[in-house]
This record gives structure tokens, C-alpha cells and sequence, in this order.
């Protein structure tokens, strides 16, 4: 939970950051603007609560003057979503004038002489805010056996959490907090539904899922990584008497995020650094990991000919699986509006002739190609 205080008074400041202090929050978490312009340099997404002065100079140096709702305006520009409003000032006479304002936007007006009130206020905010555990980034798995390279690294810090029905393996990456968080079953369902509330929950700028797939041959090959660029739903459709008619929605990546995943997957030493002290099973013949088309259904493909039918609907779809496309989806409807990214490794070509050999193989190398594509986008953001 982070805190900013727009505040040129340094009583005043240093009262309300003692007060927030007692009831737990981190003094690392509070941050400071004493005027407007300080105030838009700090100001980002990651703010949960917004403690607002009426009068505050337009920039250094200049005169206490009415910008509180200049604050207002421009958080409302920002289009930041959920962040907690509470405006504490000393010139309580004002407040008839420019309540209208402040409470239409959600803010609160309170008379900061009046302690015990905006106390209160603030103490329920905190409690709040705390709830909802923002996180930098989510990365889901639909099988535990795809969450355990995850606990294997142990550059990440990891700590399991078992917390509000979820089964998360919370870690850090260069200072960004995230988690990976188990899907309760696996398919199109519970992933949509799942990704969905754990989004509005955690509001990260970063939904990303790791495991494996099937691929569709002559498009993919056995072992080889596939990056989501474009998924779609090859169950949506219409029944009728002269057969199945697809009508596919489809989620892509942002041209971002797509760049972030080409630089990566372009460097030729990649797949040697995914497979470092790798010395279990692995493919036959080694592929280059690429950017691809991914289909997703609810049921498991075990036949030729299905596979056959699915893929003809796009000739560039190479990957099938039972989740991507409900990350993708789950996050380009989000109010929070996250990048996603989806790697899955090629682990079967969905015939009769399934087997697990490349499953430890192919968890490893996507989870693996998911922690440096999350360190890259994180990189780029500074």
C-alpha cells in the first residue's frame, strides 16, 4: 500500500504521517508532494490513498493558493480507478464553496482540527487499501507441477500463501512484488473467472501464465516455447443442423508487450540461458522459441483428426490449450487495463500418442522465459 500526502505544511505533514505510522503503514510507503508540481511528479498508479490540502502552491517557491482541486482534476485524468480520496484542512470555512467538487469526485472534506474525525476516517481507509494487496505483477498456472519452477528459483524469495481461497507462491523480482497463483482446475472457466477477481484484487500492470500446450503439426514442434501474441476461443460458435460454425472472439497482446517478447525471443542465446543445468528429459531436435497464434477449449484433444478441424479456422494457429485465452481476455476487461503475456512450451501434438516426458521440460523453460520477460518490461518501464 502506498500513500501520498499533498501537504506544504510540515507540522501538519509530519502529524498525519505519525498518525498513518501507528496504524502500521510502512514510513517507506508514504510519500510526500509539498506543491503541485510535486505532487504530478509522484503521483502514478500505485498510489492507494490521496491525502489532499485545499491550499497548496502551484511549485516551489510560490504562494498557498486553492490547487486542491487541481489535485482532483488531475487524478481524475489519470483515469486511476479505486484510489481512496480524503481532503484534511485547516480552513473549514471554505469547505461550503467548494464541497460540491471535492464529494462529487468521491473526496471527503474534513477540518483537520478535528482530529478524532479524520482519524477515523483515515483508519478505515488504511484497513481498506491494505486489503486489497496491490502487486506488480500475476502469473498463473493451471497445474501445480507448471508452479514448481517457480519455487525452484530461489532468486525470487518465494513464501507460499494459502489466503482467501487462493493458493499463491508470493515472490519479488528486482524489487517488484508479484505472485504465482494456482488455478483451483484447470480450463477456460476457472481461469477467466479466477484471473478476473484476483485482477480487480491485486491491480497489477502485468497478468502473464507459464505451463504447456499442444501443438498443431507442421506449425509447431515437440519442445518448442510459444509466446501468445493472439488467442481465441475455438469452442464459440453456433450448432446446427449442417454442423459447428465458428465464430471466435480474439484477444491479442499490446504492440508493447509484443516488442518486449520479439526483443527477447530475437536474441540467439536464449534458449541456451532457458536451458541452463537443465539434465532431464528434453526434445529431440531443438526449436527456436517464437511468437504465435494460441487457441483455447475446455476439453482435452486427444485426436488427429479433431486437431485437424480445429486448426483449420487459422492457418497461423499454433498452440492449443484450456487457459490463454481466458487470461487474455480477463485482463483486456479489466478496469486496471494490465499488459498479458502467455508462454506455454509444445509438449504434445493433441494425438493418441500423449505422453508427460516433456512436461518437466516444458513447465521449466516457460516459467523460466516468463521471470525474464517480466525483468525486461519492468526494465524498459524506469
Amino acid at each position: 500500500m502506498k500513500v501520498l500526502i499533498t501537504e506544504d505544511d510540515a507540522d501538519k505533514r509530519d502529524t498525519i504521517v505519525g498518525f498513518m505510522v501507528s496504524k502500521g503503514v510502512d514510513a517507506a510507503d508514504i510519500v510526500s508532494a509539498c506543491d503541485m508540481a510535486d505532487f504530478m511528479a509522484k503521483f502514478d498508479n500505485s498510489i492507494s490513498i490521496c491525502i489532499i490540502d485545499l491550499r497548496i502552491p502551484a511549485y516551489d517557491g510560490a504562494g498557498a493558493e486553492r490547487n486542491g482541486i487541481g489535485v482532483l482534476q488531475a487524478i481524475e485524468r489519470k483515469g486511476v480507478g479505486q484510489i481512496k480520496l480524503l481532503a484534511i484542512s485547516g480552513y473549514p470555512e471554505e469547505f461550503e464553496s467548494i464541497r460540491e467538487h471535492f464529494e462529487s469526485r468521491g473526496c471527503m472534506l474534513v477540518d483537520f482540527n478535528q482530529k478524532e474525525v479524520w482519524q477515523s476516517i483515515l483508519t478505515l481507509m488504511i484497513i481498506q487499501a491494505q486489503s486489497s494487496e496491490p502487486m506488480d505483477f500475476l502469473i498463473f498456472c493451471a497445474l501445480r507441477s507448471e508452479r514448481a519452477p517457480f519455487t525452484a528459483m530461489s532468486q525470487l524469495n518465494g513464501s507460499p500463501v494459502f489466503k482467501d481461497n487462493l493458493v499463491r507462491f508470493d515472490i519479488t523480482l528486482d524489487g517488484r512484488k508479484g505472485t504465482v497463483i494456482d488455478l483451483p482446475r484447470i480450463g477456460l472457466v476457472d481461469a477467466s473467472v479466477v484471473a478476473g477477481a484476483c485482477i480487480e484484487k491485486f491491480k497489477p500492470k502485468v497478468v502473464a501464465m507459464s505451463g504447456v500446450c499442444a501443438g498443431f503439426a507442421g506449425r509447431a514442434e515437440l519442445g518448442q516455447l510459444l509466446v501468445s501474441e493472439l488467442a481465441y476461443e475455438y469452442q464459440s460458435g453456433k450448432w446446427t443442423a449442417d454442423g459447428f460454425s465458428q465464430d471466435p472472439y480474439q484477444a491479442p497482446i499490446s504492440e508493447k508487450m509484443r516488442t518486449v517478447a520479439r526483443e527477447l525471443l530475437e536474441d540467439p542465446g536464449l534458449l541456451s540461458r532457458l536451458e541452463l543445468g537443465w539434465q532431464s528429459d528434453r526434445p529431440s531436435t531443438m526449436c527456436a522459441p517464437r511468437l504465435a497464434t494460441f487457441t483455447s477449449g475446455s476439453a482435452v484433444i486427444a485426436n488427429d483428426e479433431l486437431m485437424t478441424q480445429v486448426g483449420a479456422f487459422h492457418r497461423r494457429v499454433s498452440g492449443l490449450d484450456m487457459e490463454i485465452f481466458g487470461i487474455h481476455r480477463a485482463a483486456q476487461v479489466a478496469h486496471c487495463e494490465p499488459e498479458v503475456l502467455c508462454a506455454k512450451t509444445v509438449v504434445d501434438l493433441a494425438g493418441a500418442d500423449k505422453n508427460d516426458l516433456l512436461q518437466p521440460y516444458g513447465g521449466t523453460i516457460s516459467a523460466r522465459f516468463i521471470v525474464a520477460a517480466l525483468g525486461s518490461y519492468f526494465n524498459k518501464r524506469i
